[in-house]
């Protein structure tokens, strides 16, 4: 690569800026009066919310550095070119950052040379540059105006247009925020629609079948797919050969990664449901898991710009009365289907409910098609039974707690 020409361009397109772009919660570790250029050879890419994250390899006259780069929120990224296809590990790119503040190896990122030549900003350079504010935390508290009533700071705070319209790069929007109607905008829920045929609001307790695992699976899925492909074989044969020796082989769940779909929706305990015209979200008893299904006709995140998690993207149509859902958009990354089969980013979920029993029972057929692991579709059925005075807790994964396990950690 030619360094030099990178880095005039980098100059000519990289403007100190803030904004709400470069809102973020640790930026105090990083020294804003300074930038830094490196060059390197990408070693890992995360493109995920709440912030993208680069770590590259880099010489330093025959010694290889490891330099982490933080970058914004996937959705303030995109607003600057940034997505999915920018990017990929192999790449040898140029980086300019804010250095941290201790020295070492690693910063949060101002702009960046793609492999193909392409430049990005992404810190607002298309925008004059003003003072960036003090963190927070560290700005000595001064008293408000005496006598100052709350109507008075109201009106003195106050955004000039309201309701706000979000452009996409607040803290926590995701990757269709700004670019269609919110599901709970006023104007979408007041759209005429035909009235659903049942109502899933209220809480939900899964229902395990224990007396009949060996026949169901309880909070697994059983029987397994027919045939498996070479990969997904690998994974269930080290997985069944640790299981027989008694160790604890590899559950993403016991680092704290996210039981996803679909296992959000076949863990004991209750989950809350809230429907509207526009969406259903769900809120689980299982570390308060969160899904939304999507009804109002959105189109799907195209693929480089998504925020690919274990939740997927849910989008749902009545088909008479049945909710018909299909879920696509998941990570590759630690992601289980049940205990010895993985799954990816190919995974597609399609999700038949029918409500029975006077509204008392949700009955879900799922098939699932992940073609990197198993051959064909791969169906079951699930219940769930709504129960009445319970409430979702708040529920929480302590990586540290799940350590203290017996035959976890040291």
């Amino acid at each position: 690569m030619h360094s030099f020409k990178y880095a005039l361009i980098l100059v000519a397109v990289i403007v100190l800026a803030t904004g709400t772009t470069m809102a973020h919660h640790s930026a105090v570790v990083f020294d804003e009066n300074a930038s830094v250029q490196k060059t390197g050879e990408v070693t890992q890419f995360i493109y995920r919310n709440p912030h993208m994250i680069i770590t590259m390899d880099v010489d330093n006259e025959g010694r290889t550095e490891e330099w982490k780069i933080e970058g914004q929120s996937i959705a303030a990224m995109r607003q600057h070119g940034f997505d999915r296809s920018s990017l990929k590990v192999g790449d040898v790119i140029t980086v300019k950052m804010h250095p941290l503040k201790t020295g070492r190896t690693g910063g949060l990122i101002q702009g960046m040379i793609g492999a193909d030549g392409k430049s990005y900003s992404m810190d607002g350079s298309e925008y004059p540059a003003p003072t960036r504010q003090v963190y927070p935390a560290l700005m000595p508290w001064e008293p408000p105006p005496a006598g100052e009533t709350w109507q008075m700071r109201e009106k003195k705070t106050r955004p000039s247009v309201l309701p706000i319209v979000s452009d996409g790069t607040a803290a926590g929007d995701g990757s269709a925020t700004g670019v269609t109607a919110g599901a709970l905008d006023p104007d979408n829920l007041s759209k005429k629609r035909p009235p659903a045929p049942f109502d899933m609001t209220g809480v939900w307790q899964y229902r395990g079948e224990d007396e009949w695992r060996a026949n169901y699976g309880s909070f697994e899925f059983k029987p397994g797919p027919e045939e498996l492909t070479a990969k997904g074989k690998a994974f269930h044969d080290a997985y069944m050969e640790a299981s027989k020796k008694g160790e604890r082989f590899g559950d993403p769940t016991a680092q704290c990664y996210p039981a996803g779909m679909p296992r959000l929706m076949t863990r004991y305990g209750s989950m809350m449901m809230i429907q509207f015209p526009t969406a259903i979200y769900m809120v689980s008893r299982l570390n308060n898991e969160y899904r939304t299904i999507f009804l109002d006709g959105r189109e799907r995140v195209p693929s480089e710009k998504l925020d690919r998690n274990w939740g997927g993207e849910s989008l749902g149509h009545w088909d008479g009365s049945t909710l018909v859902v299909e879920t696509t958009g998941f990570t590759d990354e630690n992601h289980l289907i049940q205990a010895g089969y993985v799954t990816g980013s190919q995974l597609r979920i399609v999700e038949r409910m029918q409500m029975i029993n006077d509204g008392n029972t949700l009955v879900t057929e799922f098939t699932f098609t992940d073609p990197e692991h198993w051959v064909g579709e791969w169906k079951h059925v699930k219940f769930r039974d709504r129960v009445l005075r319970s409430d979702i807790r708040e529920a929480n994964c302590i990586y540290k707690d799940n350590l203290s396990l017996p035959g976890m950690g040291n």
